[in-house]
């Protein structure tokens, strides 16, 4: 995940299209900062990769928690 945001334009949460990134950070121990990535699909809803692999909405209180930023491939 770190290096996906490493590679990323970061934009404004406003900006945020269907297709975006968005980051979240300290979802486990690790020594990256940002540590889950998952795919937006809009209306506050995301694809991830958690088990299993299914949608999820952002707006959560977990995932609130966690948030970074959005961002976009160059």
């Amino acid at each position: 995940a770190q290096a996906q945001y490493d590679a990323t334009q970061h934009i404004p949460l406003l900006q945020a299209q269907a297709g975006d990134l968005v980051f979240f950070h300290s979802t486990y121990n690790t020594s990256d900062y940002v540590t889950h990535v998952g795919i937006y699909v809009g209306n506050g809803m995301m694809i991830h990769c958690g088990d299993p692999i299914s949608y999820a909405n952002i707006n959560t209180s977990y995932w609130q928690q966690h948030f970074y930023t959005f961002a976009r491939l160059p």
